[in-house]
């Protein structure tokens, strides 16, 4: 089993804690004599795999030994040999990360025993202990058990016996991850890059034998090691679905259900009365069976007393890959596709899709929606850096990966949503006091998430100001689950935990109306991500309505579409004093200096002409029908687009992959002088265009 991805989060890593005991520290020649050992996965000690065993070593342990961990030659005599123990071991090291104290010490030993008995030895992934507080502590003098267990608030128990030290380990490393986090150190692969700065301690690890290959870590990357059907990425359920869905009223009979089917080759039926939402589905299957029962009259039996409810929905701009693992887990062969109002507009079934599915083995799954608390949710939350890689990998353009990326942190959001709501019921809060949604904002809103993505969101209710209290609550729980999953709390507070991003109806319809009459620079910084928004929990027509409304009222205020026009510009691409690309540390920022400008010309305009739309795409697409725009700007934006978020995303895979942090700079070497003349070229074409942006808004 490989071992975990670098990209891993911390909360949800799988690990096996290890401390041995041994005859003595030359790590070629002495044995080991103790083991102790429990499996953790994240922060908790789930105790399998488990190994406490007593080892004869085939040799005296001498008394200076002994003198330490109190184990003597008598008490090992009846004791299994290493070679009994071993596959056990290996087993329960297999596709986790080892941690303990000084563990390159225990490597190295076990690593010479393996050889020893002549069996394969594979070279896990480390993570020190000691190393790490070392790194987050350097004034520490030094870092023994004590010292590290003292300086974490640690008590040891059962002090030099192996299960003793190998738990004071465990709940050394659960207070890590803790402290880790308020570094912003949330994956194996950053936790791997803070533990080798202790280059000193590693030096002394290589020059005691301990560490084998030198850097004394080996750390997994992210690989696309089988190739993925991209297609299923890149389209959305309206391109495949089967439209109009047929509908049969829940009277019709059952004969009426099936001559219908037959006369349509299609394998469902939706059952609904007119004016009303979808109440169940019947499928071919459902009247095989009741075909093949006598109990049934076909002419008599209505269709709605076999029909399966309630019906499982998507919205019909989901993506293809989320279909498909909803079928999956669910065990159904039909979805219902509907629109932003609920009412199907399409099906979708297994069979239509069958030709579309991914053929590699790491297709994203369903696993938001069953995850049940915050290690599960990171844990499945973290797949989609994966797939990000390998879509990558696969030349899938910028604007489809972050599209993916985007509707896993919708989802996120979503299920943590839900998890934090049922959490207050369980806390004696009673159910929500009324009607409420919650709106991702920002690139998540406008589906155009990178890998370094924090939480946007806010709430409305249909409540009053009285109501607050209980939103508040939720609004903390939601950001520390967030947080802890993975999506980073938002350095500028844009939140539901925050005042400001949560409120009514009325409250929101006043702050939207303050935000357009007055027309103040300091209120842009909310509006920007604000007219971004999409509901991912709750009553969505809430945050639709509200979506709508904003835009109605800011496209008629002229002051306000111009104070936004002025702000892009301020954020207009930048120059270096030669014109060439402003560079930093040889790195290029691609969201201030092409991705922002972009996105804030594109929303700008929309904004304008009054379009709903969020992705920078559409939006642009919108502004050239209003006549706003030519074809060939509009063109060379969309792609100039796609191209700034194509490579921001590669070099994401490779900071990740390198355990570097993540942010959106991007390293000028990778250019070609073809490809950097290419992209200063249309750099400099859009700073033209933001500089023409007050008379596009004036048109």
């Amino acid at each position: 089993m490989l071992p975990p991805p670098s990209h891993t989060p911390l909360i949800a890593l799988p690990v096996l804690v290890l401390d041995l005991e041994t005859t003595g520290l030359d790590v070629k020649n002495d044995r080991v004599i103790q083991i102790g050992a429990t499996g953790m996965q994240g922060d908790t000690i789930i105790g399998q795999p488990q190994l406490n065993h007593l080892l004869n070593p085939g040799m005296p342990i001498p008394a200076t030994s002994s003198a330490i961990h109190k184990i003597f030659d008598q008490d090992v005599v009846d004791a299994p040999r290493f070679i009994e123990v071993a596959e056990h071991l290996k087993t329960a090291m297999a596709g986790r990360v080892v941690v303990g104290q000084h563990i390159a010490f225990d490597i190295a030993i076990l690593r010479h025993e393996f050889a020893r008995n002549g069996l394969v030895w594979h070279e896990p992934t480390i993570l020190d202990v000691s190393q790490l507080v070392g790194a987050l502590k350097p004034t520490l003098p030094e870092l023994s058990l004590e010292s590290v267990t003292d300086f974490l608030g640690v008590v040891i128990q059962d002090r030099h016996t192996a299960m003793g030290d190998c738990l004071a380990a465990a709940q050394s490393w659960i207070k890590l991850i803790a402290l880790l986090r308020e570094r912003d150190i949330r994956t194996l692969g950053e936790a791997l890059t803070l533990s080798n700065q202790r280059q000193d301690l590693i030096l002394q690890q290589i020059q005691s034998g301990w560490l084998s290959p030198p850097d004394g870590l080996v750390s997994s990357t992210l690989t696309a090691t089988s190739r993925i059907d991209s297609y299923v990425f890149e389209h959305r359920l309206a391109d495949v679905m089967t439209q109009p869905p047929k509908i049969l009223e829940s009277g019709a009979s059952l004969r009426t259900a099936a001559k219908t089917m037959m006369k349509n080759r299609i394998g469902c039926l939706l059952i609904s009365d007119e004016g009303t939402k979808q109440k169940g589905i019947i499928t071919e299957n459902d009247l095989l069976r009741v075909m093949a029962d006598a109990r049934f009259d076909l002419d008599n039996t209505p269709a709605s007393q076999i029909m399966s409810t309630p019906v499982q929905c998507m919205h019909q701009n989901e993506i293809l890959y989320r279909a498909l693992a909803r079928m999956d887990r669910l065990s159904v062969s039909h979805l219902c596709v509907v629109d932003d109002n609920s009412l199907p507009v399409g099906v979708i079934s297994q069979r239509d899709l069958l030709r579309y599915r991914a053929r590699g083995p790491h297709m994203l799954s369903d696993a938001l929606q069953v995850a049940h608390d915050t290690a599960t949710l990171a844990d499945a939350y973290a797949r989609v850096t994966s797939i990000a890689a390998r879509l990558v990998t696969e030349d899938l353009d910028g604007t489809d990966v972050a599209r993916v990326i985007a509707s896993e942190l919708q989802a996120l959001t979503g299920r943590a949503t839900q998890l934090c709501m049922e959490r207050m019921e369980a806390e004696g809060k009673d159910k929500p006091p009324a009607d409420w949604c919650v709106m991702v904002l920002g690139s998540g809103g406008r589906a155009e998430s990178l890998l370094s993505a924090d939480q946007d969101n806010a709430l409305i209710h249909t409540g009053t100001k009285e109501d607050d209290d209980w939103f508040a609550q939720f609004g903390t729980y939601l950001a520390e689950m967030l947080d802890g999953a993975g999506l980073p709390l938002c350095t500028g507070n844009v939140m539901v935990s925050s005042r400001q991003w949560r409120g009514s109806v009325e409250e929101w319809q006043e702050r939207v109306g303050n935000w357009v009459s007055r027309a103040h620079p300091e209120d842009l910084l909310s509006v920007d991500i604000f007219f971004d928004m999409v509901p991912v929990a709750g009553s969505a027509e809430l945050a639709r309505q509200l979506h709508q409304q904003a835009i109605a009222l800011a496209a008629k205020s002229h002051a306000f579409t111009n104070l936004l026009a002025h702000s892009v510009q301020s954020v207009a691409p930048r120059f270096s004093l030669f014109g060439r690309l402003k560079l930093s540390e040889g790195r290029l920022d691609l969201k201030r200096d092409g991705l922002l400008p972009l996105v804030s010309f594109a929303r700008t305009l929309a904004i304008r002409i009054g379009s709903v739309s969020r992705a920078t795409p559409e939006r642009l697409r919108d502004v050239l029908a209003s006549g706003r725009l030519s074809e060939g700007d509009t063109a060379r934006l969309i792609e100039l687009h796609k191209e700034l978020l194509s490579l921001i995303l590669k070099q994401q895979i490779q900071d990740i992959n390198e355990g570097l942090p993540v942010n959106s700079s991007v390293e000028i070497k990778q250019f070609s002088r073809r490809q950097y003349s290419r992209l200063l070229h249309e750099l400099r074409h859009l700073d033209t265009m933001v500089g023409q942006i007050q008379s596009l808004i004036s048109n």
